[in-house]
Formats: C-alpha cells, sequence, structure tokens
C-alpha cells in the first residue's frame, strides 16, 4: 500500500511539475513572441522613418553610435544580466527567495558601479578616441556625452530586465528590456515605443531631423523605461521572504561567476555582431555604413524566432538541468528548435524574392545591388545560427561557460582577419561574407561541443517525432 501511494505521489508532482513547465514556456513564449514581435514592427518602421529623415552620413553614424551603447551596455553590466538570471532562477527552485532576493540587491549595487565607470569612462577617455581616431566622424565627436547617457541608462536597463527573467516574469523583462537585449533590431517594447512617437512626431512636423535630435529621443525613451522599471522591480523583490537569507552569494562570489560571461559576451557582440559595423566604418565611408546597417537589421528579423526562444529558456535550461532532467530539456530544446527554423526559412526565401523591393522602403540610396547581395548573405549566416538552436544559451546557462568562451576566443578573431583582409577591396560584400562564414562556423562547433560538455542536442531536427514529444502532455 505504501509503495502504490509514493508511486501515486510521485505521478501528481510529476504531472504538476510538467504542467507548471508547460505552462511557464507557453506563457513565457507568448510574451516574448508578441513582445518581439511587437518591438521589431515598430522597430522596422522607425529605422525606415529614420533613414528617409537622415542623410546616408548621419544613419551610418547613428548605426555606429547604437553599437558604441550596445558595447558599452555590455561592458558596464559586467556580465551581471546573465549571472542574475542564473542565480535567482536556481535559488528560487530550491526554494530559498531569501537568497535570490540578497543575489538580486548585490548584482544591482555592483551594476550602479559599472553604469558610472562605462559612461564616465566613454566620456572623459573613451568617446573622442572612438570618434576622432578609429572612425574619422566629427558626427560621432559631436555626441560623446549623448552616447555616455544612453549607454549608462541601458546597463541599469539590461539588469534589471534579466532580473524579472531569473523570477520567471518574461513578460516584464520582454516589456522593459534594454539596447543589448535588443540586439540589431533594436531593443524591447517599452523603449521602441517610446522612441517610435518621437520618431512619428518628428516625422509629422517637417520629414527633416539631425543625429542629435534621434540621440535625445533614444535616451529619453531609455530613461523613461528604466524608471519604471525600477519601482516595479522594488515591489516585486520585496515580496520575496526571508528563506536562504542567511547565506547570501557574496560579491566577490558574484564576480567571478559573472566574468567569464562578461568575456563571452563582449567577444561575441564585438567580433561578431559589431566588428562587421566597425571595420567598414574604419575603412570605408559612412554612407556604406548606412547601406550594411539596414541590410543586417533586416537580418535580425531571420533570427528573431531563436531570440525569443533564447529569452524564455535560460532560467528553464538552469533548473533542468540542476535536476538532472536532461532528456526532457533535450526534447524541450529540439523542438523550439525546430519551430523557430520553419519562419526563419521562409524569411529567408522571401528575402530572395522581394529583396530589392524590401530595400527599397528605406529610400533608394538603399536599393542598390550591394545591399541586396548583403542582405542575402548575411541571411543565410543568420539561418544557419537559428537552425542550430540555443547552443549557447546551453553552455552558458549549464555551467560552461568557459567551453563557450574558449569556442568565441577560437573562431572570433578567424572572421576579423578575413573582414580585414577584404574589407578595402570588396567593401560590404567581402565583410558580409566573412560575417555570415563567421557565425555558420561558430554555430555548428558549439552544437558540438554542447553535446560533449552535456549530453545534449540542440539543432532542428528534420523529423516530427522530437517536436511531438516535446510539446506532448507528460
Amino acid at each position: 500500500m505504501g509503495d502504490k501511494l509514493a508511486r501515486l505521489k510521485s505521478t501528481v508532482v510529476g504531472y504538476l511539475s510538467g504542467s507548471s513547465l508547460r505552462h511557464r514556456l507557453l506563457s513565457g513564449s507568448a510574451w516574448a513572441f508578441g513582445g518581439k514581435v511587437g518591438a521589431t514592427a515598430i522597430s522596422f518602421i522607425t529605422n525606415l522613418l529614420l533613414a528617409r529623415m537622415l542623410s546616408l552620413q548621419e544613419m551610418g553614424a547613428y548605426l555606429l553610435a547604437f553599437s558604441i551603447v550596445s558595447v558599452g551596455a555590455v561592458i558596464g553590466s559586467l556580465g551581471l544580466p546573465k549571472t542574475m538570471v542564473q542565480f535567482v532562477a536556481e535559488n528560487m527552485a530550491r526554494e530559498q527567495p531569501g537568497r535570490a532576493r540578497r543575489a538580486i540587491y548585490t548584482t544591482l549595487g555592483l551594476g550602479v558601479l559599472g553604469t558610472l565607470g562605462v559612461g564616465l569612462a566613454y566620456l572623459l577617455i573613451v568617446g573622442d578616441l572612438i570618434g576622432k581616431y578609429l572612425f574619422d566622424s566629427p558626427l560621432l565627436v559631436a555626441v560623446i556625452g549623448l552616447t555616455a547617457g544612453w549607454m549608462a541608462i541601458s546597463v541599469m536597463q539590461e539588469i534589471m530586465a534579466e532580473t524579472f527573467r531569473g523570477l520567471h516574469d518574461i513578460r516584464m523583462a520582454t516589456l522593459l528590456g534594454g539596447v543589448a537585449t535588443g540586439g540589431k533590431s533594436g531593443g524591447m517594447v517599452m523603449r521602441v515605443m517610446l522612441l517610435a512617437c518621437v520618431v512619428v512626431l518628428l516625422w509629422s512636423t517637417g520629414g527633416q531631423t539631425d543625429l542629435k535630435s534621434v540621440m535625445l529621443a533614444s535616451i529619453g525613451s531609455g530613461a523613461a523605461s528604466a524608471l519604471l522599471a525600477v519601482l516595479l522591480l522594488q515591489r516585486r523583490v520585496a515580496s520575496l521572504d526571508a528563506q536562504g537569507a542567511e547565506n547570501p552569494i557574496s560579491a566577490k562570489d558574484t564576480l567571478r561567476d559573472a566574468f567569464p560571461t562578461l568575456i563571452i559576451s563582449l567577444t561575441s557582440l564585438v567580433l561578431l555582431t559589431t566588428s562587421d559595423l566597425w571595420i567598414l566604418g574604419a575603412f570605408r565611408p559612412q554612407d556604406e555604413v548606412a547601406i550594411y546597417g539596414v541590410a543586417a537589421r533586416l537580418v535580425a528579423l531571420i533570427g528573431m524566432p531563436l531570440l525569443i526562444t533564447n529569452l524564455v529558456l535560460p532560467p528553464i535550461i538552469a533548473e533542468m538541468y540542476a535536476r538532472g532532467n536532461t532528456a526532457e530539456l533535450e526534447r524541450t530544446l529540439r523542438s523550439y528548435s525546430t519551430m523557430c527554423g520553419v519562419p526563419s526559412l521562409l524569411l529567408l526565401i522571401t528575402f530572395m524574392l522581394l529583396a530589392g523591393k524590401i530595400l527599397g522602403l528605406y529610400g533608394s540610396a538603399y536599393q542598390s545591388g550591394t545591399a541586396v547581395l548583403v542582405l542575402l548573405i548575411l541571411s543565410v549566416g543568420k539561418l544557419a545560427a537559428v537552425w542550430s538552436g540555443s547552443c549557447g544559451a546551453v553552455l552558458q546557462f549549464t555551467g560552461h561557460q568557459k567551453s563557450l568562451l574558449r569556442v568565441n576566443l577560437l573562431i572570433s578573431p578567424l572572421f576579423v582577419i578575413g573582414a580585414l583582409l577584404v574589407v578595402r577591396e570588396y567593401g560590404p560584400i567581402g565583410v558580409a561574407s566573412m560575417s555570415a562564414a563567421g557565425l555558420v562556423l561558430q554555430n555548428v562547433v558549439m552544437v558540438m561541443v554542447a553535446k560533449r560538455k552535456t549530453g545534449i542536442w540542440t539543432h532542428v531536427s528534420l523529423s516530427l517525432s522530437p517536436l511531438r514529444k516535446g510539446l506532448s502532455n507528460r
């Protein structure tokens, strides 16, 4: 009788646990999908209007400024956002909300120091060097102060948004995420909506603006979003009880765990996300930077399904791997990879058929054969990344950050060297080719390393069986 009751209890607990997981995945996916689709659509319209309102040189400078802010946000956050997700998710799963709360306070305190450090460094030292000597851009030099302010606001946005994610509040993480979270497509819902409102207002009052006005609009939208995040997060954290608070995670331990994540994020962002734009900015005119940057932002649409998945899965990966549920985790990951792969392939086909017409929406200057080729080449590389699945997230949130770091440090320099060799002669097309090749190689290696380290495959499945199993009501 006792054995039967134990089996019954195990069955009920397993069912409820699976039900909770399905609920969180579906709820989180719905918010991440809706938020990202909405933000991407609004960002598409905003970028289209900006391309028509700014000159090619100013648009190129704006895209470079945005990439600088993204890098600064990663540096200033010190790798804390992803570490926050792991610490909070793990301690909430172990029913230690007090320890999770202490981790949040510690991380936010360190984030304030990172915010001040990166903002002041760019304002007093780095900004002048980058604007004058790297890009030879008077436009960037003129907005050094605005860039530093935007960068500082973005740091705190990143940390607070990832705190909500660690608490499984994908809704608020999606609404309040910052520049780095949004990737090349630009930010998350709240910031993008506020920026879009200002841009539409500028468009309606004359159809022309300048770089400083756009930067001010970006700072204002980010500041409003950050302030709202502070108010909401304070209430949420205050509701956590004190269980586990007697054994807090120290600032030293937090930084030690965050440092590999910082290097991983920085190398991934600089070497495989922004370095292409920076190399073009250093060696080619800024009108080519604008053309390449607009095409790259369209390519972000292909990666959107995987980005949505990676906004939902990190706390799930951390919890399930900590509990040893690797078989169920693999089914879940491959199911999501397969679902992401189909719309990404359809978008690639759409670009192949309608690239010229789509780029023409930004203006005739963006409808060149070079822009079309850049769009198609980058799209192929992005599709390969999507079909590889959440391999990077698996390594990052299962304690194998160093393996992910080694992959990035091994492959990323190959892209940079290749891009430097071809940029003078082949311009945007050569840089796009090197970027796509580097992205394909990086993701193939990460899939293999994730399998070796965790025993989990992450790539898409050509069979529907994993998809049915991953979504079944077990």
